[in-house]
């Protein structure tokens, strides 16, 4: 989604759900800063990374905020609850109105479980 995204993770003893949203919210924080602040040229790009910006009141050591500090996690214990959670995944677009159908949103997993096509998300299935 423009503004948030779903993840259906399956974490492994190495790595616990927070320190793998830890890695992806700092990694893609600093993908997303590095482009604007390279690209400050297209004034929607100067626009966002002013928006980005926190302020001098924050005393925090970062200079920019790109994602929320927390994120919402739900364990899932069945088949059926994943079938559903993921269900809701490929479907949220197109509830939202981005996209007619659900293999039409280029950042969905819908691509990869229904038609085995890596070719823009590369992932592994779930055991």
């Amino acid at each position: 989604m423009p503004e948030h995204c779903h993840l259906l993770i399956w974490p492994s003893d190495a790595a616990d759900p927070s320190q793998i949203m830890q890695r992806l919210k700092e990694r893609t924080a600093k993908v997303v800063l590095q482009n604007l602040d390279q690209n400050r040229e297209p004034p929607w790009c100067a626009t966002m990374l002013k928006r980005l910006g926190l302020p001098a009141s924050v005393h925090h050591h970062a200079h920019y905020r790109v994602g929320q500090r927390r994120f919402y996690d739900m364990n899932i214990w069945s088949e059926k609850k994943r079938l559903e959670k993921l269900y809701y995944l490929h479907n949220n677009p197109v509830k939202r109105k981005q996209v007619a159908e659900p293999g039409d949103w280029p950042w969905s997993s819908w691509r990869f479980y229904h038609l085995r096509d890596c070719s823009v998300l590369s992932m592994d299935s779930m055991p």
